[in-house]
Order: C-alpha cells, then sequence, then structure tokens
C-alpha cells in the first residue's frame, strides 16, 4: 500500500506538472505572478492527497475529513483535467501535420468545461445506487430457500466521505427488497475519519431474518483490524472469519481478506463443509475461482474492483480479473457475482459504472 500511495503520488505531481505546462500554453498566460500563483496552486494541490490521507489517519475529526473530501473530489477532476489536455495536445499535434490553425484556447476551454461535467456527473453518480436483480440456480437447494432473496452490499467505503446519512441512504433500500439474509462482502471501512466506531450502527435497525453476515476485506486492515472488529461488535452484523455457518440449510463461508491468500487454509475452511447442502462463499476479491469451484462453492460473492470506478479504468479491472470484475457468471455448479461496490475509494466519482446493491434471488 505505501509503495502503491508513493508511486500514486509521483504520478499525481507529474500530471499537476502537465496541467500547468498545457495551461499556460493553451491560455497564452504571459504574466509573471499569475503563473506564480498558478504553479503554487496546482503544487499544493498535487500532494493534496497524500497528505490529507495521512491527516485523516492521524487526526480524526470532522475537518480532516472534509479537507480528505475536498482534495479526493479534486483528485477525480485532475484526472478528466489531464484527458482533455492530452487531447488538446493531440489535437495540436493533428493540426500541425494538416497544416491547419486551431483556436487552441476555445477548443481547450470546451474539454475543460466537459471534464468538468463529467466530474459533477461522477459525483452525482457516486451517491446514488442503483437496484441489480439477479437470479442464480444453486443445487441441492433447500424447498425451503426456493424463492428467497438476498441482499450483498460490497464496499461501502464508511469514513471521511460516505457517512451516516449515506449508509441510512442505502440500508432503506436494502430494507425495501425484504430480504431474508444479507451479506457485507468487505470493505465496510475506508480507512480512516472521525467517529468512525460509530458509523456503522446503523446496520442495527436491518434485521432479515437469517442474519446479516460480514467478512473483511483490504480496508479493514488498513483501518487496522482489531479497530474495524471493534465498530462492528456494535453492531447486529455476524462477522464470519475463515468459517462456515448453516443458515436454514444453506451453507455460509466468509474468508478473511488477505494480500497474499493462503490457499491451503482456505481449502481446510471449505473441507469442512455439509457436501449436501449448497454453498456459499464470501470473499472480498474476485480471485481464487479455481479453488472455489474445485471444493465445492456453488456461489462466490466479491467485490473490491469498483468496475475500475473511474474511466476508462475498467479496462484494467477487465484485464486483471480475466473479465470477472463484474456481474455473474457461471460454470456449472460454480457461481461468481462481483458487485462494483456501493462506496468509493478516492474520488467521491463514478464515471465508468454505477453504484449497486445486489439483489439475489435463488431458485
Amino acid at each position: 500500500m505505501i509503495v502503491f500511495i508513493v508511486a500514486a503520488t509521483v504520478i499525481i505531481i507529474a500530471g499537476h506538472g502537465l496541467l500547468f505546462v498545457s495551461w499556460v500554453k493553451f491560455f497564452h498566460i504571459t504574466s509573471h505572478s499569475l503563473k506564480l500563483w498558478l504553479g503554487i496552486a496546482l503544487g499544493i494541490l498535487s500532494i493534496s492527497f497524500l497528505v490529507t490521507i495521512l491527516l485523516v489517519h492521524a487526526v480524526e475529526t470532522q475537518y480532516t475529513d472534509a479537507l480528505y473530501a475536498g482534495a479526493s473530489a479534486w483528485l477525480g477532476f485532475v484526472w478528466y483535467a489531464a484527458l482533455a489536455v492530452a487531447l488538446t495536445w493531440a489535437l495540436i499535434g493533428l493540426a500541425k501535420l494538416a497544416q491547419v490553425n486551431l483556436p487552441i484556447s476555445t477548443i481547450s476551454a470546451i474539454l475543460l468545461v466537459i471534464a468538468l461535467g463529467v466530474s459533477v456527473y461522477g459525483v452525482w453518480n457516486a451517491f446514488h445506487p442503483v437496484v441489480t436483480r439477479i437470479t442464480v440456480r444453486l443445487p441441492n437447494l433447500p424447498e425451503t430457500w426456493k424463492g428467497r432473496v438476498a441482499v450483498q452490499l460490497s464496499d461501502i467505503h464508511l469514513g471521511p466521505i460516505h457517512r451516516k446519512s449515506f449508509l441510512d441512504d442505502v440500508l432503506a433500500l436494502t430494507k425495501k427488497e425484504n430480504p431474508d439474509i444479507v451479506f457485507v462482502t468487505g470493505d465496510l471501512f475506508d480507512g480512516g475519519g472521525a467517529d468512525i466506531a460509530n458509523l456503522p450502527l446503523a446496520f442495527n435497525t436491518l434485521t432479515p431474518p437469517l442474519g446479516t453476515f460480514f467478512n473483511t476485506g483490504n480496508h479493514e486492515q488498513y483501518l487496522g483490524l482489531e479497530k474495524s472488529l471493534a465498530a462492528i461488535a456494535k453492531t447486529n452484523l455476524r462477522v464470519l472469519r475463515n468459517e462456515i455457518v448453516d443458515a436454514d440449510g444453506m451453507q455460509i463461508a466468509g474468508l478473511d481478506y488477505a494480500d497474499t491468500p493462503d490457499r491451503t487454509a482456505i481449502q481446510s475452511v471449505l473441507a469442512k463443509r455439509d457436501t449436501t447442502a449448497p454453498l456459499i462463499a464470501l470473499y472480498h476479491v474476485p480471485i481464487l475461482r479455481d479453488l472455489f469451484q474445485e471444493n465445492g462453492v456453488n456461489l462466490q460473492l466479491s467485490g473490491h474492483t469498483h468496475k475500475g470506478q473511474l474511466w476508462p479504468f475498467g479496462i484494467i479491472t477487465k484485464w486483471v480479473y480475466q473479465g470477472k470484475d463484474i456481474g455473474l457468471h457461471t460454470d456449472g455448479e460454480y457461481n461468481i457475482y462481483t458487485s462494483t461496490g456501493v462506496g468509493t475509494w478516492g474520488p467521491p466519482m463514478r464515471t465508468g459504472n454505477r453504484p449497486e446493491i445486489v439483489v439475489i434471488r435463488f431458485e
């Protein structure tokens, strides 16, 4: 994670440098004082995301939350501003080849406005999850489970940006589905923020007949596993840590996230299953699919990918997870559903997909 943050910061700083050079050229900025202030502003903004991440971890207050939210939103806008700048440079190159004069200032301004519009839409989209409905057919499904409904909530990311009001809205949509059981498949927390211990308390208003089950994700580790589990202990969420439980004839396996998964340990957990009953495995990342399939898992529920969250990063997640970065995929008696997640990490934007609450009907 440290290596990732350092590498990302270097890229972000370089991106701000590109914006500075480009805007000076495109908008014919010749004033030394204006260049100086633009450079200072972009310099501060280029490190704002890293600084506010550290602040949120060190000092958990509403003020550091606000700073982090602002820096995160700016980071999302910078990505699309950088794309606008790159497209402008491409047009300049094509115009030179074609020996055509273009109104570069006007074109750059238009593309910048489009980047701002995409960013504004992305923020709106991030806070308006949709309900995705799927039907899953499982072998040996008990009669009592036919027609039953489960809800999967993944990657809520409670913290500086997604606060109590956001969770209240998500749970209100969940309750409308009258689920028999709810699965929260990791990254309930973001990694810091004010009053983090009380943010998940709204789960106590969610009372599906068969319970609400939780397994850890990578962000529970970033926040601190002990701290995360202490907050969850105040709720009615049942934490499954490398164990299998029975829910009225349905086997539920909850497996901890690990940076380096221990296949042998996971196999030993799955070996304890009742082979006469269907088995659902909650695992945060849509990997180890061969292991789950070979060990009798009938439905793997994952998240983590956010389907890239910002366009066009979905291309990368599709490649990394071999096309299993979103949606339902079936292979014989094995199914995997990867949710795009409900919340966001980093920029509070979604431009590559919709945040979702997954409703699963069993047949």
